[in-house]
């Protein structure tokens, strides 16, 4: 459950041919349940500082039963830039509190080839050979590539130590049924230590409405609950 919180906490929308460039600012929150059961909800948010450029600050929290058995609490901040295609981390902040507690901080220094990575009091420095995103953001350009028309996707990642590859495919399309009522879905789908599923909706520019995560026999759901700063395109 809170490694499914980890990786909500990576949900986020773009938009292309906005006026804010590719990520307009939105707010989206999930919840999070094992069968019928609650067991966390988690919000995502992007805003623009002074300088316009975008940050997105995602959290997310257990709740009822589930945060009196392990309690879990989790906040990420990327700070990106962004051209005509694609956005990039400046930097990355995860913090971790509850039963269990952590603290990652990264710099992202693309002239000097490197990623400095502090997790707790260790810190890792590994070369950076490419374009990459972090752990929170990365799904920024799938969404991107999704309103493009691409449908397998093999995404570098910058993890604790070392760069991870990210391979996402393509399962089908699939109409479902959200709190804005029926909408059309692409499904894709990561393979990893666990299986992690995504119904991207079409007229919402491909925000993830819902989200299975499969892990230790394990299956829990997250289903959008609300959405602001988005309308549907339809």
């Amino acid at each position: 459950m809170a490694r499914f919180l980890v990786l909500l906490c990576a949900v986020l929308l773009s938009l292309s041919g906005q006026a804010a460039g590719l990520l307009p600012a939105f707010k989206a929150t999930y919840v999070v349940k094992k069968g019928p059961l609650e067991l966390g909800r988690a919000t995502h948010e992007l805003r623009y500082d002074s300088a316009d450029a975008p940050v997105f600050l995602s959290g997310s929290d257990t709740t009822g039963l589930a945060n009196l058995l392990f309690s879990d609490h989790i906040r990420e901040t990327t700070r990106l830039k962004q051209d005509a295609t694609r956005v990039e981390p400046v930097e990355y902040q995860y913090v971790r509190s509850g039963k269990r507690h952590r603290k990652v901080s990264q710099q992202f220094e693309p002239d000097q080839g490197k990623v400095i990575s502090q997790v707790d009091d260790q810190v890792y420095e590994y070369p950076l050979t490419g374009p990459v995103i972090d752990q929170s953001a990365y799904l920024v350009n799938l969404m991107i590539d999704l309103a493009a028309g691409v449908r397998d996707f093999h995404y570098q990642v910058a993890g604790n130590r070392d760069i991870r590859t990210y391979d996402i495919s393509y399962i089908g399309d699939e109409v479902v049924d959200t709190v804005l009522g029926k909408l059309k879905t692409v499904v894709i789908q990561r393979n990893d230590r666990q299986v992690t599923t995504m119904w991207c909706a079409v007229d919402l520019h491909f925000l993830p409405v819902k989200i299975q995560h499969q892990e230790n026999g394990g299956v829990f759901t997250a289903y959008l609950d609300s959405v602001s700063g988005i309308t549907l395109s339809r």
